[in-house]
């Protein structure tokens, strides 16, 4: 797969936004991460397939690069919250570019620092992934690619991968776009079941989510 520069804007932003950002407790991710009626038209057909806190315990369960809660926690994640949306079981997936889209989710993680949240991008999000090529997860799929993918528009610091992975009867290809907002970890993800890159799709969904988490930390949603 060819690999293009990653988008690394510095950290700006409006100094009240970042006060705000700082002092939102966990409790209150869950009404950052997008809701059905705030997804991008092209999931009006998805029905909610999960939504859940993630402690460090269940992070490290789920985390390229074989990490412990402990860890997890030492990287200065405290938690997170997931949404996630899914095509109905025996529908079809959607037939037009972007094709054959199964699965989208948002999550929105907090840690200690906003420092903490750049080495996570880099490290946990960049670098495990591009380490993970060739191997198999827990779970039996076999990362085959992963794209680093350019990426703007945000607030502050953003990356974006596409990850290929196979599975025992399918290819499952995700376009993942991270965030930084303050202390805040924000995560907005599409799933195709082929080898396509779905990067504008995936950068409304994170642009939308970036706007909610604005909305709450500032009290206005």
């Amino acid at each position: 797969m060819t690999t293009n520069n990653t988008q690394r804007q510095p950290a700006r932003g409006n100094s009240a936004l970042i006060d705000a950002v700082r002092g939102v407790p966990v409790g209150e991710l869950q009404y950052m991460v997008l809701t059905k009626a705030q997804l991008p038209g092209e999931f009006a057909g998805f029905d909610l397939l999960r939504e859940s806190e993630i402690d460090n315990e269940q992070m490290a369960k789920h985390t390229i690069g074989n990490k412990t809660a402990d860890q997890m926690r030492a990287s200065g994640r405290i938690g997170g919250y997931v949404r996630e949306f899914i095509v109905p079981q025996g529908a079809p997936t959607l037939r037009e570019e972007p094709a054959e889209i199964v699965m989208a989710g948002t999550v929105v993680h907090l840690f200690d620092s906003a420092d903490a949240v750049k080495r996570w991008i880099d490290e946990s999000f960049l670098r495990d992934f591009r380490n993970s090529v060739g191997t198999e997860t827990d779970d039996g799929q076999m990362v085959q690619g992963v794209e680093i993918l350019s990426v703007d528009g945000f607030h502050d610091y953003a990356a974006s991968l596409l990850v290929v992975q196979d599975m025992a009867e399918a290819v499952l290809a995700s376009t993942i776009v991270d965030f930084r907002m303050g202390n805040l970890l924000g995560v907005a993800y599409v799933v195709a079941k082929k080898d396509i890159t779905l990067l504008d799709l995936a950068k409304r969904l994170a642009v939308a989510l970036e706007k909610q988490m604005v909305r709450v930390a500032l009290g206005s949603a």
